[in-house]
């Protein structure tokens, strides 16, 4: 029997979820009034995502000519071969020594990933999961990915999502580096590969905040402390530039570029601008030219920057002690709060995936669910972690600096160990 339902009631990450326990094979067809979309599944794993609004394969040519991977002559030339041949767009392109085949399997995962992490912002919908025998999909040029891993990817992006977009509600707005990201010294070369992945680290963010003495508008910036993709992101923002431009010729996804975009916000690197002209003259924001772009877009990029005050400032002499130690504590706990929710992520898909918790954080790390420094609270302490397996429940503790255990940096969950049945009947 297929499943089917509305988004409302079972979400998308459920479905991913119950298709992947299973190891399920079929399509998922998801439809709203504006757009249709479909996920193909092989044993549990994803193997295509395409939408009725524009197909994978028209989307692959245009952000391959975004990228500078080919030209817009070998794209229409590719195209003509396809069409009286009808093979897959890449197959012609590799064919014709136009591209790669690792250029066109990396751009084939994100180009499907996007489509898929987009998905899952619906809040709205119907569902219908067709079981099948088999799907037929590019076996040479796309690996599959599992499903355990779109899903915690989804889930974060999901929570960080409506932060970002309150600084890009859609992606035809207009960006430009201010005169302090000009100034940054890039350690990307032109040849730039995208082997590292997004790193999220905040005890990064405080350093690009404060490590160039916060005097930025003087002297060149010799280090940023940015990551990989950031500094990839930074360089495409070369003057008033859209970002689906940017995301385009990223190579990442729309949240990776996304996410990297808020964040050069947050250092104070890059601004939305607007065209107030036909002339393509551009002007700043009044607004954002009145206040600084990371106040209302970071609350961490603020407790950095005013921390960084303190210490610099002479009313350093004048503000109590306690009051300089209270909003210490307060910018740890922001930072802390992160690695535990983090942390609790990877426990609950590696429940997902094994069936049973991990009898300690070392697994997490061990089977690459985290990395060690995910391990580490600001004050270089680990986190301490308890699972009680007959209960399927865990708690991680954070602590304040004194090493007391605190409430709002603990997570306290207890795992289902069956999923819905009736659910599962649907799909058998």
């Amino acid at each position: 029997m297929a499943l089917e339902g509305t988004l409302s009631d079972f979400g998308l990450a459920d479905i991913f979820q119950l298709i992947g326990l299973q190891k399920k094979t079929g399509v998922l067809t998801l439809r709203n009034d504006k757009e249709e979309a479909r996920i193909l599944f092989m044993n549990g794993l994803v193997v295509g995502a395409d939408t009725n609004s524009q197909k994978l394969e028209n989307r692959l040519g245009r952000v391959l000519v975004k990228s500078n991977r080919i030209s817009q002559g070998e794209l229409e030339q590719a195209l003509s071969i396809q069409a009286k041949t009808l093979q897959r767009l890449g197959q012609v392109l590799i064919s014709k020594s136009f591209i790669k085949p690792e250029d066109l399997r990396d751009s084939l995962q994100t180009q499907v990933t996007q489509i898929i992490y987009r998905l899952f912002r619906w809040t709205d919908g119907e569902y219908h999961f067709r079981p099948e025998r088999y799907v037929d999909y590019d076996q040479e040029n796309f690996t599959p990915i599992s499903s355990e891993s779109i899903l915690m990817e989804g889930v974060r992006m999901l929570d960080e999502w409506p932060m970002i977009e309150r600084v890009i509600p859609d992606f035809d707005i207009l960006v430009e580096r201010t005169p302090r990201g000009r100034k940054v010294k890039l350690q990307i070369e032109n040849n730039f590969s995208l082997d590292s992945g997004l790193t999220e680290s905040f005890d990064s963010l405080l350093e690009g905040v404060m490590s160039d003495g916060g005097d930025t508008e003087h002297g060149e910036i010799e280090s940023a402390n940015l990551d990989h993709m950031q500094e990839l992101v930074l360089k495409l923002v070369e003057g008033p530039t859209v970002v689906q431009d940017v995301i385009d010729r990223s190579g990442l996804n729309e949240f990776e570029t996304c996410r990297c975009l808020y964040d050069l916000m947050g250092y104070g690197f890059v601004q939305r601008v607007t065209s107030e002209s036909h002339e393509g003259d551009y002007k700043y924001i009044e607004e954002e030219r009145q206040i600084p772009i990371w106040i209302p877009i970071s609350l961490l990029a603020i407790l950095a920057g005013f921390s960084f005050f303190l210490s610099w400032n002479p009313l350093n002499q004048i503000l109590p002690l306690p009051f300089q130690a209270a909003f210490r504590q307060n910018q740890y706990e922001v930072i802390s709060r992160h690695y535990v929710e983090k942390i609790s992520y990877a426990v609950d898909l590696y429940y997902l995936r094994q069936r049973e918790l991990p009898k300690s954080l070392r697994q997490l790390v061990e089977q690459n669910y985290l990395v060690e420094s995910d391990l580490i609270d600001p004050f270089g302490r680990p986190y301490d972690y308890d699972m009680f397996t007959g209960e399927n429940r865990y708690k991680i503790y954070g602590k304040d600096e004194n090493g007391r255990n605190l409430a709002s940096l603990t997570i306290e969950r207890m795992l289902s160990v069956e999923l819905n049945s009736a659910v599962e009947e649907q799909i058998d």
